[in-house]
């Protein structure tokens, strides 16, 4: 007994040496962008790390280890904004402007939230910094406030100015960016349009939203240095990416894959819903727009069009309706405001997806291998679609070609032609073929820049290259310099050459003549 109490009292000892204190930041008001995260924090604390989280998702229960901060009464979203149509409109590159300028009122609100000023003002201590990288860096300065090494999450592929920072090859002659809605496989123009995108983002974030977030930590940490600087102190950055649908690109050790760490094991679906679906003989669909866009704010065209299509399969449909009563609803619809749609993914009888596209729900939908129709509205979502689509595993419904024909002819085809199923069962294995889960190796690399005291040597010595050492242009003028003078002195010293040449044969020959012309004379 003696020796057992021992053991538990060193388990314990050493539990506690070994464990960190983790500050988390998350301040945008999306809980898609917060679902990458979200498993990762919950996983440290489950370790023995003391973990505090500040987000406008807190748990609704108690985790050992684990503190919620609720930020959700200084941060919002106007609901203006979200509506399918209104989404639709703006296109993706003037959504990417939109948010930006929504971040930056965002992040104006953080001298009025208590909780993050008290934060400002704290004298605790912590070993890592976890906040998204996305459209502002504000939070940063918490990481120098409390000088510690710096995480960040980005819920996609990385945007322009991400692959900047970390120094990560980002050539727009092979790397779509995120929002050109073009493949890995470019023509000229494709080619031209994605290097004209990445020139504007990298500028306008440059110039533009980075300038804004300087002013704005100098005022609440006047200690701060430039926010440059506090970028370079980046240790990490997970994305959220997998091979099996997004364009292949080259890693450096500062960026890791962490794709799919949102998708945890499956449940079981609630009872009325698990009736539903093991009733249907001939299968589910299921329709969601994700947490942002509301199925209620489809144009009644548009929702009069889905409803047609469904009445006319023999197939039931669950879909995720936030209004009270959907008008029109044929007995083989379900609606509810809120579904498990991990779960309901998961289950054998579903048959299809109905999407807008987000790289949470797309995923989730490969990994369960799922066939897709996508619907895109902003942002990743084309690329993620078109990413099916190539694959074999999806079709692209474009928004603005909604109509009770087109609709009801691509959920019968995807429905019924078995080569859509057979895709994405094949990009499922694809998805879930890695030597590590992407929760297990985003715990290890926390750790490991924890244990390495921000692990600097992880950093390429081209994230703080000038631009124009990284893309050699000073090599090339050094080099075309040295050709240029080379062979101007060619050049001249051939002329030189060939003028003494010529001076000579001719010079000799008008001496010569001259001599006979005066002995002639004298004669």
């Amino acid at each position: 007994m003696t020796l057992i109490a021992i053991f538990f009292v060193l388990t314990s000892y050493f539990n506690v040496c070994f464990s960190y204190k983790v500050l988390a930041i998350f301040p945008f008001p999306s809980k898609s962008h917060y679902a990458i995260a979200d498993p990762l924090l919950v996983r440290l604390a489950e370790l023995g790390n003391e973990v505090t989280v500040y987000s406008l998702y807190p748990k609704k229960a108690n985790i050992p280890n684990y503190k919620d901060i609720d930020i959700g009464d200084c941060f919002s979203f106007p609901k203006s904004i979200v509506t399918v149509d209104a989404c639709a409109s703006m296109g993706s590159s003037l959504f990417l402007q939109i948010q930006a300028t929504f971040f930056s009122d965002i992040f104006d609100r953080v001298d009025q939230c208590d909780p993050l000023l008290k934060l400002l003002n704290s004298t605790e201590k912590y070993d890592v910094f976890f906040t998204e990288s996305f459209m502002n860096d504000v939070m940063l300065m918490y990481a120098w406030k409390f000088k510690i090494p710096a995480i960040t999450v980005t819920p996609n592929v990385m945007l322009t100015w991400l692959s900047n920072r970390m120094g990560n090859p980002d050539n727009p002659a092979y790397v779509p960016n995120l929002l050109s809605e073009h493949s890995k496989e470019m023509k000229f123009f494709e080619r031209t349009h994605n290097t004209m995108l990445y020139i504007v983002y990298l500028f306008f974030y440059k110039y533009t939203t980075t300038r804004k977030d300087d002013a704005k930590i100098h005022k609440l940490l006047e200690s701060a240095p430039p926010i440059e600087e506090l970028i370079r102190n980046v240790s990490l950055l997970f994305v959220s990416t997998n091979l099996a649908i997004n364009a292949p690109i080259p890693l450096v050790p500062g960026v890791v894959d962490i794709g799919g760490i949102h998708i945890q094991p499956s449940k079981p679906v609630p009872e009325n819903i698990e009736k539903f679906i093991n009733e249907s003989k001939h299968g589910v669909v299921y329709f969601c727009m994700g947490s942002l866009l509301r199925g209620e704010t489809f144009p009644p065209e548009k929702r009069e069009a889905f409803l047609y299509a469904f009445s006319k399969i023999p197939q039931r449909v669950l879909w995720k309706w936030e209004g009270d009563v959907l008008p029109g609803k044929s007995d083989n619809i379900m609606i509810s405001k809120w579904m498990p749609q991990r779960d309901i993914l998961a289950h054998p009888n579903v048959k299809l997806f109905i999407s807008h596209g987000g790289l949470l729900g797309t995923s989730e939908a490969v990994y369960e291998g799922v066939p897709v129709l996508g619907i895109p509205i902003f942002g990743d979502q084309r690329t993620n679609i078109k990413s099916l689509e190539a694959n074999g595993a999806g079709e692209l419904l474009d928004y603005n070609e909604i109509s009770k024909e087109v609709v009801l002819e691509k959920i019968q085809r995807l429905l019924n032609d078995p080569k859509y199923k057979e895709n994405a069962k094949l990009l499922s294995d694809r998805y879930r073929d890695r030597p590590m889960s992407p929760l297990d190796t985003a715990v290890y690399w926390t750790e490991y820049v924890i244990r390495h005291k921000g692990a600097p040597h992880l950093r390429t010595a081209a994230a703080d290259m000038p631009w124009y050492q990284y893309l050699l242009l000073d090599v090339i003028a050094f080099i075309v310099a040295v050709l240029v003078a080379g062979l101007l002195i060619i050049y001249y010293t051939t002329k030189f050459i060939l003028r003494a040449i010529y001076g000579l044969i001719c010079g000799g020959g008008a001496k010569k003549g001259s001599s006979k012309s005066d002995k002639k004379k004298r004669n």
